[in-house]
């Protein structure tokens, strides 16, 4: 089955049929629905990802649609936990979710992240970001995280105890706690971004390397990319991501 469905995949030499299987076997928690979420979980899904979690707690909103290409019209209302996966078993009927109608706080994270091989930050506010940072390098769970804004976006790869964490950049937090719906972005955007989520992901499970070594930016007016390394803050509130 691998070699027709995922015949694209299967020829590469850093997947072949024993990467196809690894991907099959994932467990990948998506935390958040929306501009960032709805690419990451389309991709994963048609890169085989066998188990997917998704985590949100919102409903679909007009002005979601700009962004959020998982949803229609027809959506407006519906939970986007649930409408998210309605969408993705259309494109894999075979694949096996979890749904979280709720928000991510400390208490969830603690209870359902040790059941995912890696967990991806699709949140747009940084308060919850913290939670899941610090939840996730306690208990040795890799995360990907991004965030955009406009015509911009960051994404960093989190894998603790071999690089740094959101704490050795963000030691307390952001200061600047808006939602990306009151400063705006493009659509288009998100889509960047969520994109690199999926590839982090696969690349990880497949035990290549990621971008766990420096936070990766984007500029979307001059369609470039850069990567700021910085290493692990020795002083860094989650003492578990330092080696």
């Amino acid at each position: 089955m691998h070699e027709v469905v995922y015949s694209r995949q299967v020829i590469m030499k850093d997947i072949g049929e024993e990467g196809q299987q690894k991907l099959s076997d994932a467990r990948v928690l998506v935390v958040g629905c929306g501009g960032l979420g709805a690419p990451v979980l389309y991709y994963l899904t048609a890169m085989g990802i066998g188990n997917i979690g998704l985590c949100d707690n919102d409903v679909v909103s007009m002005s979601n649609l700009n962004r959020q290409v998982l949803f229609t019209t027809a959506d407006i209302g519906a939970p986007k936990a649930y409408a998210a996966d309605n969408r993705i078993k259309a494109l894999n009927p075979n694949l096996k979710t979890t749904v979280y109608q709720q928000t991510m706080d400390k208490e969830l994270a603690q209870s359902v992240i040790p059941d995912y091989d890696i967990i991806v930050d699709c949140l747009d506010n940084f308060e919850t970001r913290v939670i899941l940072n610090d939840v996730c390098v306690a208990l040795g769970k890799p995360f990907v995280h991004a965030g955009v804004e406009e015509f911009y976006g960051q994404l960093l790869t989190v894998i603790p105890g071999k690089g740094p964490c959101l704490r050795c950049l963000f030691p307390d937090g952001a200061k600047d706690k808006t939602r990306q719906e009151l400063t705006g972005v493009i659509g288009p955007v998100p889509g960047v971004l969520g994109s690199l989520q999926a590839l982090e992901v696969a690349k990880y499970l497949l035990g290549m390397d990621t971008a766990s070594d420096g936070l990766i930016t984007f500029d979307g007016v001059t369609c470039s990319m850069k990567k700021v390394i910085f290493k692990q803050n020795p002083n860094c509130i989650c003492k578990d991501c330092v080696a």
